[in-house]
C-alpha cells in the first residue's frame, strides 16, 4: 500500500515532513486583546535503520533534524539536530498481532531567542493493535522535559493519546486522535497580570510579538482533538491536511486554540 511505503523506510533513507500551519493563538493567551494569529512553517527529517532481533522484537535508530520558521516572528526561529532508539516487540504472528514498543528521543535545540535554546527529551511507550483490515488503534504515553537557557521556557509534562486510523481507500486514510497533557505551557499576556504572578513563579518580559509582554510558565491541563486526511500522490509521497482544536486550564488561566495544516511527507 502507498500510505505505508510512505510512513516507513530503512537503510537511513531520510523522510522529509514539511508542513504549513496556521494557529489561532499563538501566544497561548486568554484574554482576546492578546490573542493572535500566526503561520508556521516547520520541517522534520528522520532516517532510520531496522535492527531485527529474532521474529518478535526490533531495534530502529533514527537520526533526526527540524526546524520551525515563524514569518510573522523571527524572533520565535528554531531548528533542532538529535536522535532517537526504539524498541519494539510484536505478540505473536500476522497482521493483527498486537505491538508494543518504547522510544527515547534527545534533541539540541538553537534558537534565534537565546533563552529559548536548550535541549529536548523525552519517553514514549505505545501500543498499536490491527482492529480489522482497515482499522488501527495506537495508545501512547510520553513524558517529556526541556531544559531552556532562561527557566521560563523550561517545560515538563507527560501526555496519553489514543489515535484511530481508518483507510478509505489503498491510498487515502482519515486520522482520529484525542490528547490529554499535564504540565508546563507558557502564556503570553501583556499589562499587569496579578493572576497570572500567582501561578507562575518564572516569567520574563519579551517582545517575540512585535510588542511588550510577558511570558509565564504556567502548570495546566490540555486537552485536544485531531482529525487529518492522508492521500498519497505515489508510492513516495503523500499530502496531510489537518485540524486541531486544543482546550487548555489551570485555575483562573483558560484559553483554546485552532490549527489548520497541510504537510507534505515525502520518503527519499
Amino acid at each position: 500500500m502507498a500510505l505505508a511505503i510512505v510512513a516507513r523506510a530503512d537503510n537511513w533513507a531520510p523522510n522529509l515532513t514539511a508542513t504549513a500551519v496556521w494557529n489561532s493563538n499563538v501566544t497561548h493567551a486568554e484574554r482576546s486583546n492578546d490573542q493572535l494569529d500566526s503561520l508556521l512553517i516547520t520541517a522534520d527529517v528522520l532516517a532510520s535503520q531496522r535492527y531485527p532481533f529474532g521474529r518478535d522484537d526490533s531495534l530502529h535508530l533514527r537520526g533526526h533534524l527540524a526546524g520551525d520558521w515563524w514569518p510573522r516572528y523571527n524572533g520565535l526561529l528554531t531548528g533542532a539536530v538529535g536522535g532517537r532508539a526504539e524498541w519494539a516487540h510484536t505478540f505473536g504472528v500476522g497482521a493483527r498481532a498486537p505491538v508494543v514498543s518504547i522510544e527515547g528521543a534527545a534533541d539540541a535545540v538553537a534558537a534565534k531567542e537565546t533563552g529559548r535554546r536548550g535541549v529536548s527529551t523525552r519517553i514514549t511507550a505505545s501500543v498499536r493493535q490491527r482492529l480489522n483490515d482497515r482499522t488501527r488503534a495506537t495508545l501512547s504515553h510520553e513524558v517529556g522535559w526541556f531544559d531552556a537557557r532562561y527557566g521560563t521556557f523550561d517545560s515538563a509534562g507527560s501526555e496519553t493519546a489514543i489515535t484511530i486510523d481508518r483507510d478509505l481507500t489503498d491510498v487515502a486514510r482519515l486520522t482520529f486522535t484525542a490528547r490529554f497533557r499535564d504540565g508546563d505551557v507558557v502564556t503570553y499576556a501583556s499589562g499587569f497580570r496579578p493572576d497570572l504572578e500567582a501561578l507562575a513563579p518564572n516569567r520574563v518580559a519579551v517582545r517575540s510579538f512585535g510588542r511588550s509582554m510577558t511570558a509565564y510558565r504556567v502548570d495546566a491541563r490540555m486537552w485536544s482533538g485531531r482529525i487529518a486526511f492522508v492521500r498519497a500522490l505515489d508510492e513516495s509521497s503523500a499530502i496531510v491536511v489537518a485540524y486541531e482544536r486544543r482546550e487548555v486550564e489551570r485555575k483562573s488561566l483558560q484559553y483554546g486554540e485552532h490549527l489548520l495544516s497541510i504537510a507534505l511527507v515525502h520518503q527519499f
